[in-house]
């Protein structure tokens, strides 16, 4: 942070030589040093996995213990500056450089003003380098994260692999997204709807209680305000207003991120980035590539949600919403699947609504449809989960019905159908009766084909308009007519 101890690890056995450095250090007025002193390599390697260091300075023997020091330390911390203090001058310094050492400084030779000056570029040099390499990383992952995305048609199924990409790239502990829903009180609420959590890091699905209630109960309206705005919310915890402060403590956050996602100018929700091993400044670059991530996350909803119309518009009926003919044929072929594994029969029942031109001619056609409407919407609730109701065309309907043992079962199916019509449709004040005939038949009794059996289920409610009676089940002895 801006303003913060710089706090450096000095790896060496020479207590002298470390109150040097810390009499050196204490030379550059604006700044302030903490030194630590660990020996040997070990235990330099266990307190960097525990503290958040700005630099490394290393004073081991010449040789190749000391190379080998260098090579381990930046390989454990590769974002950390090393600078190597050498006995010889330059005997080692080309090996140290090569392993990945910032600057290799003689000991015989060091100067207190140079050797702090070397350690401010060394931390800013390194700051810089590990900068543009996490942006690049971050960029890396949004692309992939384009292009399975956008590549798929199922990008749900790739969402936790997209985040944990995101996570790894970035450095954060913990990556999620939140979507928002409306709640009953018009507060608006954030639904967790994805997450990967690092490794040791409790992810915040253990914590979901805390997230039940909405923006303004928990005390996050201002985030709601500053995120629908577009604008991203970045910082340290302890930097946020107090009311925001409990519980983001509670499930070990340090510093965040959270970047709006936006679908059709619709602010959606957000994906946000945690650290809760340490605090975390994050820069412009950084910032501007997780916005790309956001803008991406957007696309793919939003691409899903137009391949989802689309697929909705050819499968139902535009007016009632109900399956259209080609959605019913696919669910007949999957019932008959069902029905061979378990033995048991389909109903497939036709349905007619009983002189419903005369409700057109008397209140007009956009009375008719919200009466179809209503007609389709009652039928459709009349039947089980498993059931399917189709509008085939104008006043027709077609009924799947599973789970059938006997003619019985199909004569139960119809009454309930005819039962949910039985009260009038009330529109603008005016009672507007309505009934149906209806005529079914069963698979694989009748027949096995659904164009048969369709055909059979009509001319049982053929007759049943004949007969003026309500619904009726085809007979089997009636089975020559579908040959003819």
């Amino acid at each position: 942070m801006t303003g913060a101890a710089k706090r450096i690890l000095l790896v060496s056995k020479d207590s002298i030589l470390g109150k040097e450095i810390d009499k050196m250090l204490g030379f550059n007025g604006g700044i302030q040093y903490e030194l630590d002193i660990v020996y040997p390599i070990e235990k330099a390697l266990d307190s960097i996995s525990n503290t958040d260091y700005s630099l490394v300075i290393i004073d081991l023997p010449e040789g190749d213990k000391c190379i080998d020091a260098v090579e381990r330390l930046c390989a454990s911390a590769a974002s950390l500056p090393l600078i190597v203090l050498t006995h010889s001058g330059s005997r080692n310094a080309a090996q140290a450089l090569k392993k990945g050492a910032q600057y290799v400084v003689s000991k015989s030779t060091m100067d207190k003003e140079l050797f702090a000056q070397k350690i401010l570029t060394s931390i800013d040099r390194k700051r810089i380098e590990n900068e543009l390499r996490l942006k690049d990383n971050i960029l890396q992952a949004v692309n992939y994260a384009a292009e399975v995305f956008l590549a798929q048609s199922n990008w749900e199924s790739w969402i936790v692999e997209v985040l944990a990409r995101l996570g790894q790239a970035s450095q954060s502990d913990r990556v999620y997204v939140f979507r928002n829903s409306k709640k009953t009180d018009n507060d608006l609420s954030a639904n967790l709807h994805a997450e990967w959590a690092a490794e040791g890091i409790q992810p915040k699905t253990e914590f979901n209680s805390l997230f039940d209630s909405g923006y303004k109960t928990t005390g996050y309206l201002r985030w709601a305000d500053i995120l629908s705005k577009g604008l991203i919310i970045h910082g340290n915890v302890d930097d946020l207003p107090q009311t925001e402060q409990p519980l983001l403590m509670k499930i070990g956050v340090k510093s965040l991120i959270a970047v709006p996602i936006f679908i059709d100018h619709i602010w959606w929700g957000f994906i946000g980035f945690d650290q809760c091993r340490r605090q975390k400044t994050w820069s412009v670059d950084e910032m501007d590539a997780l916005k790309t991530a956001a803008n991406i996350f957007g696309a793919a909803i939003s691409h899903q949600a137009t391949e989802e119309k689309l697929t909705h518009m050819a499968t139902h009926d535009y007016l009632t919403g109900l399956p259209n003919r080609m959605l019913f044929e696919d669910r007949f072929t999957q019932a008959v699947a069902r029905a061979e594994r378990s033995s048991e029969k389909i109903v497939v029942v036709s349905i007619d609504l009983d002189k419903f031109k005369a409700v057109n001619d008397a209140y007009g056609h956009p009375v008719g449809d919200k009466v179809l409407v209503e007609a389709a919407r009652r039928l459709g609730s009349a039947l089980r989960g498993s059931d399917t109701c189709a509008r085939i065309g104008g006043d027709e309907f077609e009924v799947i019905a599973e789970g059938i043992h006997n003619k019985g079962d199909a004569m139960r199916i119809m009454e309930k159908l005819t039962a949910a019509l039985r009260d009038p449709v009330i529109l603008d004040s005016k009672e507007i009766r309505i009934s149906a005939s209806m005529g079914a038949a069963l698979y694989p009794d009748n027949g096995k084909a659904l164009e048969g059996l369709m055909n059979a289920a009509d001319k049982a409610l053929y007759q049943v308009k004949e007969k003026q009676s309500a619904f009726k089940v085809f007979k089997d002895e009636q089975y020559s007519w579908l040959k003819e």
